[in-house]
């Protein structure tokens, strides 16, 4: 004897054995990320995961360390913000345990993850794998754009290429000041001269060109280890610093306006470092400066 159903019972089973079904074949959701901090015991570094794309890690006597996050279930790609390195922290499936391939950290204390908004279109967050591997050369012009957007990897270049160019130009200044190097246009080069022949003059500037490259190079080792930078570039990045009050470049703005005779504003970008909160090395400078 067969057992029957009514049509619309049968049409209700097979809706809900479908629905099942689905349900099984689909792949286990991403574990979720779980704010707080971990804290290597060995080390006593600790991590803090902010939001699903922040963290920060702290090391004993040093300020923290930036991060931007790229979950893929238990891999966590860390990209670091200070220095572009990047690594692979794995979380264990309780969420308890956290490795970075170096430190091994346990779960300290949870917090809520902190809600963040999308990254504005061609910013480096909106890109940031992209944005890391241009930094070496990317340019002052990337580099004044990216500070002003909080990546202290581009605050410390930015400043570093101003320091190169004071360099250059402390060279080329002392280059020039030198009388092995004509302070006229040949009369070779001068085309309503008589003696104007321009091979003669392909010659003659080979020879002026090579003179002045080994005068710089001469020049080379008595450069000044600090030079002082022009003021719009000093106030520009005491803004910068005031805005994103990083450690190191806080320290280095700093050290560049002390070399300039600017003390007092020195003075105040390592208060403004310190009282940013975690920045041990600026707290110390700043007290044994007063």
């Amino acid at each position: 004897m067969f057992l029957t159903l009514p049509t619309r019972r049968l049409r209700g089973a097979r809706t809900v054995l479908l629905f099942l079904l689905a349900a099984a074949a689909m792949p286990a959701a991403a574990q979720s990320m779980q704010c707080g901090t971990f804290k290597d015991a060995r080390s006593d570094t600790v991590l803090r995961i902010d939001s699903s794309v922040d963290a920060q890690r702290q090391r004993a006597g040093h300020a923290p360390e930036p991060f931007h996050l790229d979950v893929a279930g238990a891999d966590i790609t860390a990209i670091s913000l200070a220095s572009t390195g990047s690594s692979t922290w794995t979380l264990s499936a309780d969420g308890h345990t956290l490795d970075d391939g170096d430190d091994h950290y346990v779960r300290d204390s949870e917090a809520a993850c902190r809600v963040v908004p999308p990254f504005a279109p061609n910013s480096c967050r909106a890109d940031i794998a992209g944005c890391m591997g241009r930094m070496v050369w990317a340019g002052a012009d990337s580099w004044h754009l990216w500070c002003r957007e909080g990546i202290e990897a581009a605050c410390n270049r930015l400043i570093e290429d101003y320091r190169t160019d004071a360099r250059n130009n402390w060279v080329i200044d002392r280059v020039m000041a030198d009388p092995s190097v004509p302070s006229s246009v040949a009369a070779v080069c001068q085309e309503d001269d008589p003696a104007f022949d321009a091979e003669a003059c392909r010659r003659n500037d080979d020879q002026e060109r090579v003179a002045a490259v080994g005068t710089a190079f001469s020049l080379a080792s008595q450069i000044p280890d600090n030079l002082p930078l022009p003021d719009e570039q000093l106030q520009e990045l005491a803004e910068m610093c005031a805005r994103h009050p990083s450690e190191r470049f806080c320290m280095a703005v700093a050290d560049a306006l002390q070399t300039a005779g600017q003390a007092e504003l020195a003075q105040r970008v390592l208060r403004l470092a310190c009282r940013s909160g975690n920045a041990p090395q600026a707290c110390a400078k700043a007290t044994s400066s007063e």
